[in-house]
């Protein structure tokens, strides 16, 4: 009796089926809990502009991922515009992930059981740090499920998979430039290496990342003509503008290998195991080519992940890597190692790190900047509308007080709602313009100056400030609100000047700016 119930829960089929629902619903569970409003509602209103038909770079500024607003369209589309279908989207992609790294994890020849666990370690760590859709958790994981194939494709030879990794690629690239930048050039030089040590299938192997490839830029054309972006404005934007960020983080960032080995400390143990396997093999002479290629898979999505986590402006997201890294480790001692010592070791540093960035990230919410907030005062942000009925609200704005910031946030919805004059939006609340069902004429995916859209003193600063006074003049806006408890910080002067406008403060959050169409940058 005890062996067959052993036998059903150590079941293929039904460690799958856990494994989907438990990832699911993990991310699911957190995505409910706190937030920071620029990052947590962007793609909220993204999803909302695009079921209301408009169009990024076209309609609005975009620097970022616009495959996430069309995916949040979708999902708002078939589920309707609220919080749950919005933490459903972000659940489905943790759950895929999940089951993505168990069958890789599978075929590196560890058991269901172990590949079960280790991925259910991931689920935890990838997206319930955030919950929310987030433009750097899709890039990656279309970029690691490009690596995957790579896995797949070994062991037996299966070079179909390398048809797909483009098209991951490219979906990953149009949910945000990096990490997937990255990604292609590595697994560019991956895929040569494959071509140059397998003579025998070098054709194949040629044909079918070639058909890959034609196959994307095939879905790149189809992606400009369906979504009728303007290929120019997609250009000036999300290339040229976005890759002048990224040469200006690369210039001034100080690095250091001690301060990142310390930073990424478990990560780094798990790389230096790697290569401490990799010269052992290579002494003892065992070291197959399949044992290569997937210590250089895991070794280059390791560093690539790390380096796009020094160079960017979020919190730390990638010690999801940690198990993944202990699984690939865990493959390779079974099959070289007789004694278990190095194995139970790198377990128990799996175990003691993805508990701890639980507990710091999913639990203390981390990410969104919650760690030292009592999250127990969080209050049901259904008081400012039933479609985020369930999201417990409290941000790092106010969080002694969130009824009170919640509070703010209605005011501000009742006056722009009672505007009757054609109006515009500014806010990090991005969930007020859905909530209202009212297009908000925001110039803007999102207001952070200098990364969402360039200041003066940039070569872009009047490409956008030609694009912001056009969505102006087009749309006959005649008021500005801003969501500002400091008159310092007004986005709209930015760009345009003094003269173009007269403020007047409606409370403790709002700013209303009346434009003066007589000003020279207006008329």
């Amino acid at each position: 009796m005890l062996q067959k119930r052993l036998t059903l829960i150590y079941n293929n089929k039904v460690l799958i089926l856990l494994l989907g629902f438990l990832s699911f619903f993990i991310n699911y569970h957190y995505g409910f809990i706190g937030m920071m409003p620029m990052d947590n509602t962007v793609l909220f209103n993204g999803g909302y502009r695009v079921v209301k038909g408009y169009k990024p770079f076209t309609d609005y500024w975009l620097v970022t991922g616009p495959i996430l607003d069309y995916l949040n369209s979708f999902f708002f589309k078939t589920f309707g515009i609220s919080w749950k279908a919005f933490i459903f989207h972000s659940s489905i992609f943790n759950s895929i992930f999940a089951l993505s790294s168990y069958f890789v994890l599978k075929k590196l020849g560890l058991s269901n059981l172990y590949s079960f666990i280790y991925s259910l370690f991931i689920s935890v760590l990838f997206y319930p740090v955030v919950g929310t859709p987030f433009v750097d958790h899709h890039s990656t994981f279309f970029m690691i499920l490009a690596f995957y194939c790579l896995i797949f494709s070994l062991s037996p030879k299966n070079y179909n998979y390398l048809i797909l990794i483009p098209t991951l690629l490219l979906f990953s690239f149009l949910s945000k430039q990096t990490p997937a930048a990255y990604g292609i050039i590595v697994i560019s030089i991956i895929v040569l290496i494959f071509i140059l040590f397998e003579e025998k299938k070098r054709k194949e192997i040629f044909l079918k990342y070639t058909t890959g490839c034609l196959i994307s830029l095939i879905l790149f054309y189809f992606f400009f003509i369906i979504t009728k972006i303007s290929i120019s404005d997609f250009f000036q934007q999300y290339i040229l503008f976005a890759s002048s960020i990224g040469e200006d983080r690369l210039l001034n960032y100080s690095f250091s290998i001690l301060n990142e080995v310390i930073k990424f400390k478990f990560i780094s143990y798990y790389i230096f195991s790697l290569i401490f396997i990799f010269i052992f093999l290579k002494i003892k002479k065992s070291l197959t080519m399949n044992d290569l290629y997937i210590l250089i898979i895991s070794l280059s999505l390791t560093v690539i992940l790390i380096f796009h986590q020094m160079i960017s402006f979020n919190q730390n997201f990638i010690f999801f890597l940690i198990p993944f890294l202990c699984g690939v480790l865990h493959s390779f001692c079974s099959k070289n190692f007789s004694k278990k010592y190095f194995l139970i070791i790198s377990i128990s540093i799996c175990l003691f790190s993805v508990t701890k960035y639980h507990i710091r990230f999913n639990e203390e919410r981390k990410f969104n900047e919650l760690e030292n907030i009592d999250i127990s005062k969080a209050v049901d942000a259904k008081i400012i509308n039933d479609k985020l009925k369930g999201l417990k609200w409290i941000t790092i704005i106010k969080p002694d007080n969130p009824e009170k910031e919640l509070q703010n946030i209605l005011k501000v919805m009742n006056i722009f709602k009672k505007d009757s004059e054609k109006k515009m939006l500014i806010t990090e609340y991005q969930i007020i313009s859905p909530l209202l069902d009212i297009y908000d004429n925001s110039p803007n995916q999102w207001h952070h100056p200098s990364v969402s859209f360039p200041l003066r003193g940039n070569k872009f600063f009047e490409t956008y400030k030609n694009f912001f006074i056009t969505k102006i003049k087009k749309n006959k806006i005649v008021n500005i609100y801003e969501t500002q408890e400091n008159d310092d910080k007004i986005i709209t002067r930015l760009v345009l000047a003094e003269n173009c406008f007269s403020k007047k403060r409606l409370g403790e959050m709002l700013i209303k700016l009346k434009l003066n169409y007589n000003c020279k940058e207006l008329k």
